[in-house]
This record gives structure tokens, sequence and C-alpha cells, in this order.
């Protein structure tokens, strides 16, 4: 009996015996796909399918204007951005410049001082040309900084000179202003809202001073409360460089709605200030504190003099603060008097509209420039707190006078600025129109949305674009 096969043997191919099992299988799936479209065939609609020719004119060409060849043609540019930790020879070395000469001119040049205020995320820009030598340096220091009342970007260039060596030369240019937006419901604090829905926090500063008189935005908020807010921002080469002004607000504060807009009058002499939609001034005359204190130290009142130990009216509220704390005028007015003044010491004397004057006692020192005359706006500082005259120590004595007469002016309905009216007041309505419908449109954006806020009830919406 043998096993196995017989290995020298002819051997039979498989090829035929798989070519019909092949064949088999592709038999059976061609079935299977006609048994499927015929039970479908009634229930399938064949779409009527035209085809439409048209023939269609083209344009004429537009000629494309020639692109002149400009000073950085054929130049390599690079760009780095300033991380933590970086110095000036580190960025260089990243942006590939191997230069002494460079290095030497930004150490000894006072004109490229600037490149050493290096702050992470701004970019420094190079270019090279084709044998790898440094022809411009560019970077943008201070990308919102304030000039002439503008916003504006500073940016240091360094150029090669056609001798070989470097110049440098500090250049402005206006940042683009934007209108941004932005609306929150209060749920735990204000911040935690702003914060939330993107609004900067030095807005939201602004919006806490522009309704202080009104809201105690630390203690009088209430769960619910809503903020909508209309703001600038300015950006340099489409980044954030600062945050501007708030230019519309509303704040609802337990059901009670309180609104402002900035208005700039056109007459001169009168400066910009907030306004509710009817034409109200916002801002008090007067500040209701002139600096910013740790506390009362003596009240106005029957009290016992603290040198001379003796029963006497105090005429005025001392404040308490650290020397050197600046002292600001509490309204708009003239310095009627500056120097010492008895037991007063340093002391300034502000002469406001009608029958109002202001007096600031114990000063260290006067602010520079401020002389007899000198116009003052509410809220320049005019001095600082000391202990000149008959103090025990370093503190502001605040007197408010009407005709002359001392009033306490903590409890003092102190007056608002006027109102507008007549021709400025028209001229307020048109200007306002614009921002009420945003401030419409914010309000019945966040009814809709109510519900569905997220936890800080916040939303923060997209730039409306650059102003015009």
């Amino acid at each position: 009996m043998r096993f196995g096969s017989n290995a020298s043997g002819p051997r039979r191919s498989d090829f035929p015996r798989r070519f019909l099992v092949l064949c088999a299988f592709g038999l059976f799936g061609a079935a299977a796909a006609v048994g499927m479209v015929s039970q479908n065939a009634d229930a399938t609609v064949v779409p009527d399918i035209r085809h439409i020719v048209q023939t269609l004119q083209l344009p004429e060409p537009v000629a494309v204007p020639s692109v002149q060849a400009g000073p950085d043609d054929g130049l390599y540019v690079r760009e780095e951005r300033v991380q933590r930790g970086d110095s000036v020879a580190s960025m260089l070395n990243r942006l590939e410049v191997s230069d002494p000469a460079l290095q030497r001119f930004l150490v000894q040049e006072p004109a490229a001082r600037s490149i050493y205020q290096l702050y992470p995320g701004r970019a420094i820009q190079v270019a090279t040309d084709a044998e790898g030598e440094l022809r411009w340096l560019r970077y943008v220091h201070t990308p919102g900084a304030q000039s002439d009342g503008e916003v504006v970007q500073q940016l240091l260039e360094v150029l090669r000179t056609p001798e070989g060596g470097f110049e440098a030369a500090e250049h402005e240019f206006p940042a683009e202003r934007r209108i941004n937006v932005g609306m929150g419901t209060i749920r735990s604090s204000l911040f935690g809202a702003t914060d939330a829905a993107g609004v900067p926090y030095n807005v939201t500063q602004q919006m806490i001073d522009i309704l202080a008189s009104d809201v105690d935005f630390f203690r009088d908020l209430r769960p619910g409360d809503q903020f909508r807010v209309v703001y600038e921002t300015f950006t340099t080469n489409g980044e954030n460089a600062r945050s501007g002004r708030v230019l519309a607000l509303e704040f609802v504060n337990n059901g009670k709605s309180y609104e402002a807009v900035w208005y700039d009058p056109d007459e001169a002499g009168k400066s910009g200030g907030y306004f509710a939609l009817d034409g109200t001034s916002r801002r008090r005359a007067f500040l209701r504190v002139p600096l910013e204190f740790t506390r009362i130290s003596s009240g106005f009142g029957l009290r016992r003099h603290p040198v001379l130990n003796t029963m006497r009216g105090h005429k005025g509220v001392d404040y308490a603060a650290p020397p050197g704390t600046p002292i600001r005028s509490t309204a708009d007015g003239t310095v009627e008097f500056i120097g010492s003044q008895r037991g007063y010491g340093n002391t300034v004397i502000v002469k406001h509209h009608g029958e109002y004057t202001t007096l600031y006692a114990h000063m260290r020192g006067f602010a520079s420039n401020l002389r007899k005359g000198s116009r003052v706006a509410q809220g320049d500082v005019i001095g600082y707190v000391g202990s000149t005259g008959m103090a025990t120590g370093p503190h502001l004595h605040y007197e408010f006078r009407i005709a002359g007469r001392q009033i306490d002016p903590q409890s003092s309905d102190i007056p608002i600025a006027q109102s507008l009216d007549g021709k400025e007041l028209d001229r307020f309505k048109q200007h306002v129109a614009s921002y009420r419908g945003q401030l419409d449109m914010l309000a019945n954006l966040q009814k809709a949305q109510d519900g569905t806020l997220d936890t800080d009830g916040a939303v923060a919406l997209a730039d409306t674009g650059a102003a015009r």
C-alpha cells in the first residue's frame, strides 16, 4: 500500500475548477441584482432628464494694472514673534541675522533704544538680500499708543545706508478703530459676566465709573441684572492693540434701566461726556471724593481738635491716605489760590461754576505747572497727600463751599452737570439714534436667547467692523 502522492508524476492543473467556481458566483450575483431591480422597478420613478444648452458671451478681458517694482522686490522677509525671556541677540539669531555691526549699532544708537522694549507676542520683521545682508528691520514696539488724542502704532525702522552703515527712525501710523458690542446677564459678579462676554477689563471699569452715581456695582448687583455695551477697540495688523472708550451703555439693575451715551459737544470750551438718552448728563458736576482713600479719619461737624485738644466745628472731611497719594479736582474750574495758608499748610482752592468752590489742604506738594489761574478738569491731579500745616499725620482736608459757606459734601445733594438743550440737544438726538438702535437690538437678542445662555449669562458678539 502506498501513501502520499507521486511527486515525480504529472500534476493536474486546478485552473479549470477555479474558473468554473468564479463564473458560478458571478452568475449568482447578477441574478440577485436583477431580482432586486425587478422587485423595485414599479416603485422607482425614472426622472425626466433634459439637457439644456445655452451659449453665453464671455465678457471682454479686463486689463490688469502692472505692478511697479517696489524697494522690497528681491528681498527675503522673515518674521519672528517675541517669546518670554527673549533678548535682542536671541531674536536676531532666530531671524537668521548675523551681523556684529548691526548689534553694535542697536546698543549704541539712542534712536534705536525701543528695540529693547521686547514684549511677548509682538513681532520683529527683517529683510535680507540674496547675499544674506540685512536691508531693513522693523518692530512695532507700541501698537496702541496715545498721540495728540489719537491711537497710533509706534514702529522702529532700522535701514542699511548706501555707505554700508545703519540709521534708525521712529514712525507713527494710525491704528484701525473698530466698534464692538457685548451683552451679558449677571450670575455672580459683573467682572465674571463681562469676562465671559469677551469685554475687556478696561471697558468694564469704565462701565462702573460711568454709572457710579446711580449703581453701586459692589453692593447693589442682583442675579439677573443685565448689561449691554458698545465700545471701541483699536487694531494694528489685524491684532487687538488696546480697548478704547465706551460709546453706549445700558445696565438693568433690579429691574431699573440706566443708559449712557458718549457725546462730544460742538461748542468750543465744552468737553465730551456721558449723557442719558434724553440728554441729561450722567456726570455729576462734583465727584463725591477727591482721591482713593482708605478711610474717613474725621467727618464734618463738631469734634475735638487733634492738635488743640478743644471742641471745635470741623468744616470739612478728612481722608486718611498714604503720603504722596494723588489728589484730584472734584470738578472743572480755575485755581483761585495755591500756596501755604495758616493751619491748612499747602493748600489749593478751585473756583467752579456759580458760587461753588472747593479747598484741598495739608498737601505735601502741588502738581507740576499748576499755578493761580490754571484751568483744571474734573479728575485732574492738583497735588499729593501730605501733613503740612496743623496736622498729626498724612491726610487730605477737603472742603465743599457754596458762596463761601462750608457744607458737608457727604450728605449734601451735589448738583449734576448741566443737561443739553436747544440746538445742542437736537444734534445729540441725531448722534444717539444709531446707538439707541444698537442697544435695542442687543436687548431683543438677549430676550430671544434668554434661557440658552451659558453659566455666566454672557454672549460675545463678533466685531461689527471698522468705524466710518
